[in-house]
């Protein structure tokens, strides 16, 4: 479903994923960020159902835009190389993947096999100290962005951990969640408990702030994450809404996504092998709008019942195919939409 002030530049396309509870396999259990190599597959990070869930599904999970399994690494634990709380991941140009853990404090260095290779962070407040990272990014200069959400601070860090400086702090940013860095040399923050999204210059000096607490266009409940595009277009995810909204350079509505995933590859597969799953899913509406007793003005529970709909939508990239893929947690998928630039 579209909502559009202008031309629209969101077509979804299609799904990649399925739900996967095992210790590994095809298919994703709560993922909450992704990451793209450049010969296209996706590093898709599981959370699982963290800590008090024993950490079942817990992993990296390798697949690529053409629907191909590459396999999955990682483990649930607080030792060497294993995950407890993993909040995001990304990929530095030497082919090193990094993962930031919200309850150990660390950013875990892993090969692209999986291989540990290192991991730096000390939990506490002070300079180069963090507190529930939850967001990570790397520029071309080598650095890593660290999003500090307890600490309401970006802090940067050279790839091997050692402090550079901090960004943000109480004044400006309230437990920021995800972050980015845009072609325009920008660092893009979900300032989540402000419910707004903020820009920095690298080096720190804050630019601007994009919208306030609600639903209407242009206004976010909890934003999650926030990317651009070449045109300086925002993508927005709008976690409380359970929505994408997309932004223009200079913070105007465009246009908002509910979702429109059909059936991914993967679990069409699977229902063609498992007919009483399919049996019993072809005697379920899951695509019904007026379930009398969903509250319409509860966007969770409303993305709850409908399966198009995005239900926790965490994380987006755009890849080099020119499309936006929505990392969504509560429906185990990625949504791929193209992005049209029609001209008014």
């Amino acid at each position: 479903m579209v909502v559009s002030d202008s031309n629209v530049i969101l077509n979804y396309q299609r799904t990649i994923g399925m739900t996967t509870m095992d210790l590994g396999g095809k298919g994703f259990y709560y993922p909450n960020d992704s990451a793209f190599t450049s010969d296209g597959k996706i590093y898709v990070l599981n959370r699982s159902l963290e800590a008090g869930g024993g950490g079942r599904g817990m992993r990296v999970t390798i697949c690529d835009v053409a629907d191909e399994f590459h396999g999955d690494w990682g483990k649930f634990g607080s030792g060497i190389g294993e995950f407890m709380w993993p909040s995001s991941i990304c990929l530095s140009s030497d082919g090193r993947v990094f993962v930031a853990d919200e309850h150990l404090n660390k950013i875990i260095i892993f090969s692209k096999d999986g291989v540990f290779l290192g991991e730096f962070g000390t939990p506490g407040s002070g300079k180069g100290e963090i507190d529930a990272p939850s967001g990570i990014a790397i520029n071309g200069e080598a650095e890593i962005f660290v999003s500090d959400t307890y600490n309401n601070r970006i802090q940067v860090f050279s790839l091997n951990g050692e402090f550079i400086r901090s960004i943000g702090g109480s004044d400006i940013l309230n437990m920021p969640w995800k972050i980015s860095l845009g072609s325009d040399g920008y660092l893009y923050v979900a300032d989540w408990a402000n419910d707004r999204i903020c820009l920095f210059s690298q080096e720190g000096d804050f630019l601007a702030s994009y919208g306030e607490r609600g639903s209407g266009n242009g206004q976010f409940i909890r934003p999650s994450h926030v990317i651009s595009d070449d045109q300086g277009r925002m993508y927005v995810c709008d976690w409380g809404n359970e929505r994408i909204q997309v932004l223009d350079s200079e913070g105007r509505f465009i246009q908002s996504h509910l979702g429109s995933a059909n059936l991914s590859p993967w679990a069409e597969e699977f229902l063609v092998g498992n007919l009483e799953e399919a049996e019993s899913r072809s005697r379920t509406n899951l695509h019904k709008t007026d379930i009398p007793y969903v509250n319409p003005e509860d966007r969770h529970e409303v993305s709850g019942h409908i399966e198009e709909y995005f239900w926790a939508p965490m994380s987006m990239t755009i890849h080099s195919d020119g499309c936006l893929y929505v990392t969504e947690s509560n429906r185990h998928r990625i949504q791929v939409f193209e992005i049209n630039t029609i001209s008014s």
